[in-house]
């Protein structure tokens, strides 16, 4: 996919252009290497000097994909040529893994694009863990990956879930931890910064629905959390109790569009 860019600055490298523009140096060099950068339909290299008027041109090289296209019904809720938000359900894996090597939320996307002569990659914006259920963003090539990349932290994302006991509201500011291999995040000072507020939407029977808003995107997140201020989620096998219907799920997704800059707003009502 073409990507083109109208210069309004004088005298910047069309390298140091395309970081400020949100693309990572490996992306650059893989377009330099294996595509192709043009200026006014001249071919020009990194260090040209962009001037005011030109028409900076971006050939990305194909992206090469080894997913197996499998049917899986996909619930998608907007589409244009750079991305789409689709509902993910619960209990699908975003990627193949040696558990899951086919029945993958990558490997329905790769069957519906081709199914649709849609010649698109997969860059998942916001990853799921397999059993949340719930609002995705889907970059269709790596450029657009790319930029979400630079203002992911701008991301709104709204999750909810039932916990046991009864909360009110606040921010939890604890580092998480991955442990060497394991798939169990723990709290640890050597962890990474993560923040999640909550605000409890109902209490019955000793069980809270919560509502989750994540200033951070860490792996498990919320769960980690909930169970470390003694709120563990219901149903969560890994961090709490087995007791009822694991539940937590990605209502709300709201972020400026990479491409036009208007302001896109998901909800899912549960």
């Amino acid at each position: 996919m073409k990507h083109t860019y109208k210069i309004e600055k004088r005298n910047q490298r069309i390298d140091e252009f395309l970081k400020e523009e949100g693309l990572s140096s490996k992306y650059i060099k893989d377009i330099k290497m294996n595509g192709d950068i043009q200026v006014n339909g001249v071919h020009k290299t990194v260090r040209y000097h962009l001037q005011v008027g030109d028409l900076l041109e971006l050939f990305p090289p194909k992206e090469e994909s080894t997913v197996t296209p499998v049917y899986i019904p996909l619930d998608i809720v907007y589409e244009d040529e750079w991305l789409l938000v689709l509902n993910k359900q619960k209990d699908l894996p975003c990627i193949p893994t040696r558990s899951h090597p086919t029945y993958t939320l990558a490997n329905g996307l790769k069957y519906y694009f081709e199914s649709q002569q849609m010649d698109c990659a997969i860059h998942l914006v916001n990853r799921l863990d397999k059993e949340t259920a719930g609002l995705m963003v889907i970059a269709k090539d790596r450029y657009i990956h790319d930029m979400f990349n630079k203002t992911i932290s701008h991301m709104y994302r709204v999750y909810q879930a039932h916990v046991f006991g009864s909360v009110n509201e606040g921010e939890i500011d604890l580092p998480i931890y991955k442990v060497d291999k394991q798939m169990k995040r723990i709290i640890d000072e050597k962890g990474q910064s993560s923040q999640t507020l909550y605000k409890c939407l109902e209490t019955k029977d000793n069980i809270s629905l919560v509502q989750f808003v994540l200033k951070t995107g860490r792996t498990h997140q919320i769960r980690v959390h909930m169970s470390a201020i003694g709120h563990p989620l219901i149903g969560d096998s890994l961090y709490g109790d087995v007791q009822g219907d694991f539940d937590l799920t990605s209502v709300e997704v709201e972020f400026v569009h990479p491409i036009t800059k208007e302001l896109m707003n998901f909800k899912r009502h549960i």
